[in-house]
């Protein structure tokens, strides 16, 4: 009973649709494009069992890559692409099929049937392989982008317009990129599974709070409230440590309305995770094990730390905790808060050399660094060395040591002077400066809040522009990788916990500071180093946070703290050293959790976009980003943020003022 009804309905469904065919537009009076061919085979498994599968029939689907070539009236060939990104060749003899395939263009969606056949080898001893001879094939939609445009955007696929956004996606290097950053979640949820952490989502709709950047904020219908997009679920994932939960994790959307760049997008994802009942150590010891795995899992190679002792390279083994380098060290040496560490690259300190530092009495520390041969590294000089405009406030004295007339007076174009008793020579000496050098001079205060110092900016620069110079060796013993393929590895701790007001004033190009207003440095729920606990009443800026980043190949990769877990030391932070006046109402769940048995508990989240980056090569995050914002934080996909009608906006209360 139950056929006949099927088949009654099916009757009846194929005579209705030959009634609604009727009255279609040409285009659409043809169902073969739905009613298609699925396949049996993908090519990379064809190529897996080949030979084997010769002479066997089976059916592709995929895309026409490139045009398709003829050679004779009989015989076209065309490359073949499937959803998996692998490449095949396609070729009829049949004049019926020829003639239809050659008409065909790049991106047309096609489902091919035919013979697995031996592929004629253009060069003797070139490896066999096969090519699929085509018997049958559908068109299941076609591209109407011109052929020309598209082949030439695949050979520049930087220069895809951004509005074909999906088209560029399907280009081979695009789908390596999202490919492996679904690796990458995949190996850090295992890992994190396996430590019996549980993934826990935290609502999207937050309310408006200090935490550094702008944020986005959501109008509601009831008049003047608003939500606000979290720039991170720092407060929801230290209230479920209030909630006894032993570890937390979510790979998370965050927000900030930021100037955007290369490495920055108003919307990012975060590995977040908390650990109750934790010191920084124990949220360290998981990063090192998720971290070291996804490099050898999805990179397909190891990490490597800085070996002090011998300045080589030292292969991070399974389970070896990665070294630390405290702030002061890192911007004493390299100017930096997240140095690259591949670099030899180093600053030695002048102030014993000289009668005074260059212009500002606060900023006490003078001091080089010098570029070995950099005269020799290229015919031309990158002018970005050299830009006033690279460097945030002012950048350091750069001299080019061309000759031994450079060699013996560079210093004199220095705005002071060597101290009595000291000698050029003694200097050039100690800074090991020779003809072809670059020596960069700059000054910095002995604990500086710049970040980067001029020197360090010069630094970055120098590591950008000659990638290839300046690199430290791998010791032996340790796995050779390409320069490419090397990452080096460290914690930054010690870190200020508090940072005095930086004013909006310049004297000629250095920082002024409010020393008697503070801010957090890393974030207001920071705790502070047991050892500098008793400053924080007399004096703030002495006390160092129990804060950490991760730093691979000066890329800040992750960041986290040790929290207050404290309600009577958080309130304190906030309203005696912070003075936020209103954070009751501010954070007033926050510290009525910690006033409920909240254990002490460690945190940290990844930058997974940028991460994700760097695992495939890349400097611009919007590569690892399906659908990423431009410079102006515009989508042109989808053509947002788009203009709301006024009846809409009534809703919320909100008036939109035109500009003039």
């Amino acid at each position: 009973m139950r056929s006949k009804i099927g088949c009654c309905l099916l009757r009846r469904t194929f005579h209705s649709l030959s009634v609604v065919q009727a009255a279609l537009p040409d285009k659409l009076r043809t169902i073969d494009k739905f009613d298609f061919r699925h396949f049996t085979h993908t090519i990379g498994e064809v190529n897996s069992k080949y030979p084997e599968l010769l002479d066997s029939n089976i059916t592709l689907n995929g895309w026409i890559d490139g045009a398709p070539r003829k050679i004779s009236k009989n015989l076209v060939f065309a490359k073949f692409r499937d959803f998996n990104d692998d490449f095949t060749q396609i070729v009829t003899k049949s004049e019926d099929l020829s003639k239809c395939l050659r008409t065909l263009k790049p991106e047309d969606a096609l489902s091919v049937t035919g013979k697995i056949c031996i592929k004629k080898q253009k060069k003797q001893g070139e490896r066999e392989t096969w090519e699929l001879s085509i018997e049958k094939f559908q068109i299941l939609n076609h591209s109407n982008e011109k052929a020309t445009q598209l082949d030439s955007l695949k050979e520049t696929p930087s220069q895809f317009p951004p509005e074909y956004r999906y088209l560029q996606l399907r280009l081979p290097y695009y789908q390596k990129a999202l490919k492996m950053r679904a690796q990458a979640a995949r190996v850090a949820r295992s890992v994190l599974d396996e430590m019996n952490f549980t993934e826990i989502e935290t609502p999207l709709l937050f309310k408006s709070t200090p935490e550094g950047a702008k944020e986005f904020l959501v109008p509601t219908r009831k008049t003047g409230f608003f939500y606000a997009l979290p720039q991170s679920p720092q407060q929801y994932k230290q209230l479920l440590m209030a909630s006894g939960f032993k570890g937390y994790y979510q790979v998370a959307k965050c927000f900030r309305d930021e100037d955007l760049r290369a490495d920055r997008q108003p919307e990012f994802t975060q590995i977040d995770m908390e650990m109750s009942f934790a010191k920084s150590e124990d949220i360290q010891n998981v990063v090192q094990k998720l971290i070291s795995k996804i490099w050898r899992e999805v990179k397909g190679v190891p990490l490597y730390r800085v070996d002090w002792e011998t300045e080589k390279l030292v292969e991070v083994k399974d389970g070896e905790t990665f070294p630390r380098l405290d702030y002061e060290t890192a911007l004493s040496k390299f100017g930096i808060d997240k140095p690259d560490l591949r670099s030899t690259l180093t600053f030695r300190e002048l102030s014993q050399y000289f009668d005074s530092v260059l212009k500002n009495d606060c900023f006490d520390v003078l001091e080089g660094c010098v570029l070995k041969g950099g005269l020799n590294v290229a015919k031309k000089l990158p002018k970005q060395l050299f830009d006033d405009t690279e460097y945030k406030d002012r950048k350091p004295y750069i001299f080019k040591i061309k000759n031994a007339e450079d060699l013996s007076s560079w210093v004199s174009k220095l705005p002071v002077n060597l101290k009595k008793g000291t000698s050029l020579s003694e200097l050039n000496s100690y800074l090991e400066l020779e003809v072809g050098d670059i020596v960069a001079i700059g000054d910095r205060a002995r604990l500086t809040y710049e970040n980067p110092t001029p020197l360090g900016r010069f630094r970055q620069l120098a590591i950008q522009y000659f990638p290839t110079r300046w690199r430290r060796e791998i010791s032996e013993g340790s796995t050779p990788q390409k320069l490419e393929d090397i990452f080096v590895v460290s914690w930054l701790v010690e870190f200020p916990l508090f940072s005095p007001i930086e004013l909006d004033s310049k004297n000629d190009g250095y920082p002024a500071y409010d020393r008697t207003k503070y801010e957090s440095t890393h974030h207001p729920f920071t705790m502070a180093k047991l050892n500098d606990y008793e400053y924080l009443a007399s004096e703030p800026l002495r006390v160092k946070g129990d804060h950490y980043d991760l730093v691979i190949n000066g890329v800040e990769v992750g960041g986290g703290s040790r929290r207050v877990h404290d309600a009577e030391l958080q309130k304190y932070i906030f309203s005696e050293i912070l003075r936020i006046e209103n954070h009751m109402q501010l954070f007033g769940h926050l510290i009525h959790a910690l006033d409920s048995g909240c254990p002490p508990h460690s945190g940290l989240a990844i930058g997974f976009d940028r991460m994700c980056s760097m695992l495939v090569g890349s400097s611009n995050i919007r590569d690892v980003v399906a659908f990423p914002k431009t410079q102006t934080g515009s989508d042109p996909v989808v053509e947002s943020p788009s203009e709301v009608p006024m009846k809409t906006l009534n809703l919320y209360g909100i008036e939109v003022k035109k500009s003039n």
